[in-house]
């Protein structure tokens, strides 16, 4: 005989059933239930449309064109200054840095 067959009959003779006592029950019940795909754009095309309707209800595309316009303005008003490129770059990565800091506290309290 070889160890393996050896180590099969030890454990054989030597095996017993442990009571469950609905554990398994329990537990299965406490497993987290996985949605389907599309109850997920469901969900997303619900908040669109009710984004849509506060948008619409309370006027909101006449706030979003004045801040456009306002952002083209002072855009436009920059051009012509003396304007200097790495302020730019410097206020892209430091933008980029907050929105980047801004996520992972984000993820960190899921």
């Amino acid at each position: 005989m070889d160890d393996d067959q050896l180590i099969r009959q030890f454990m054989q003779a030597r095996r017993e059933d442990i009571s469950d006592n609905g554990f398994s029950d329990r537990v299965m019940r406490h497993i987290p239930f996985e949605r389907p795909f599309w109850t997920y754009i469901a969900s997303a095309l619900f908040i669109l449309t009710a984004l849509a309707a506060l948008l619409i209800w309370f006027d909101g595309w006449s706030v979003l064109c004045s801040i456009f316009v306002h952002i083209y303005t002072a855009i436009a008003y920059v051009k012509h200054m003396a304007f200097e490129p790495l302020y730019l770059l410097v206020f892209i990565a430091l933008g980029g840095w907050l929105a980047i800091e801004k996520i992972k506290q984000l993820a960190y309290r899921i």
